[in-house]
């Protein structure tokens, strides 16, 4: 008898899982948007914060000033935070081509602990901006002709705060090909959370905030430190009644870089769990869905049924297939669709082994090293 209502307990979470997020990804993707019109284009600064990315910075600037913008009405500030290769150089040619870009330089760590590493540098090139609209994005990532306009239109609505949108990962091959349909996967859950009003995250190579509402809230110096900054900036624009969009359009996704290897993909992914520990509640209900699975599955084994321990899979990669698919469709990355199924596949695999990734307290990123800051 306990065993029967744990297999159901199990198999209702499972198929909740699907209904909700795929409910709250199409409330947020049909949400009604008020745009600016043709020629309205309101002042925006896009800052891109520079650590060591020689390799990337120019092609990232390049996208940026090629946006469909008048470029009276934009600016482009590159914080170049104590790099120690060209990315200086590289970036102060660039500022002699480029009339609209500005190089911020930081020669030291913030001693402030709340900005330290990427919120810092943030922070230094939000402070020069001049435009009422902040666009962030990376170093490694390029955006589209049309993304400025696309982004900084949602702001027609006096009432909005942040806007979040999606980055598809480039590349071919099986790993870039799961990395590309991960991206858009947890953008979906980060866009239904958003839909139910319950933010669960964004990623910070494409977002953007109001910045007058940036600076109401005390800007990064008064959020609590994070690894993940972006899911402490949409958390803290929420709690104080900003309005917030995660828009699900082509014109407003950007392309970044994939992780080469697989030590690459682990040192995201612990950055990603101890960042999420911070959903506190949501992260718990987000962990009890996933090992629903595995609870279902392993008891349907030890008793025999064989069928049962097939289905509790079937359940999950139907689900996910459910519900990151409209998203696919919307970004018009069909050639993606195929790769779903492995892909779900692979994430249910990789379950298993990120919960042991959060015994690691010191995280890693772009050669600094951060711990956990406890509550």
């Amino acid at each position: 008898m306990i065993i029967d209502i744990i297999i159901i307990i199990s198999i209702t979470i499972l198929i909740s899982r699907t209904i909700i997020f795929s409910l709250g990804s199409y409330i947020e993707r049909n949400k009604k948007i008020e745009f600016y019109g043709y020629n309205e284009y309101p002042k925006v600064t896009v800052v891109v914060p520079a650590r060591n990315e020689e390799d990337n910075i120019e092609n990232c600037i390049t996208s940026i000033s090629g946006c469909n913008y008048p470029i009276e009405n934009f600016e482009i500030i590159a914080v170049n935070d104590r790099s120690t290769d060209k990315t200086g150089e590289i970036l102060a040619e660039l500022s002699r081509k480029i009339k609209n870009l500005k190089v911020v330089t930081i020669d030291e760590a913030h001693l402030h602990i709340n900005l330290k590493g990427k919120p810092g540098a943030l922070q230094s090139g939000i402070d020069e901006a001049n435009g009422e609209i902040i666009l962030m994005t990376d170093a490694d990532c390029k955006v589209g002709p049309n993304w400025i306009k696309k982004i900084s239109s949602c702001y027609k609505n006096k009432h909005i705060g942040f806007v979040a949108s999606f980055t598809n990962i480039e590349g071919k091959g099986l790993f870039n090909r799961i990395q590309a349909i991960e991206w858009i996967y947890m953008h979906t859950l980060a866009c239904a959370g958003i839909g139910l009003g319950q933010p669960l995250g964004c990623f910070g190579n494409n977002i953007s905030v109001r910045k007058s509402d940036f600076d109401e809230i005390g800007g990064f110096e008064k959020i609590r430190f994070s690894v993940t900054e972006d899911l402490a900036l949409i958390t803290e624009f929420h709690k104080q009644g900003k309005g917030i969009i995660y828009l699900v359009d082509e014109e407003a996704d950007i392309d970044t870089l994939p992780c080469r290897t697989a030590g690459e993909y682990i040192k995201q992914h612990h950055r990603w769990a101890v960042g999420g520990m911070e959903l506190g509640w949501k992260a718990f209900a987000f962990v009890l869905s996933s090992i629903s699975l595995w609870i279902g599955l392993i008891i349907s084994i030890v008793i025999g049924n064989y069928f049962l321990a097939a289905l509790f899979p079937v359940i999950r990669i139907i689900g996910d297939y459910i519900v990151v698919l409209p998203s696919i469709i919307r970004l018009k990355k069909h050639e993606l669709i195929p790769w779903i199924i492995p892909s779900v596949i692979f994430f249910i695999t990789l379950e298993i082994f990120v919960p042991f990734l959060l015994f690691k307290k010191t995280i890693k990123w772009k050669d600094q090293s951060f711990r956990r800051v406890k509550k």
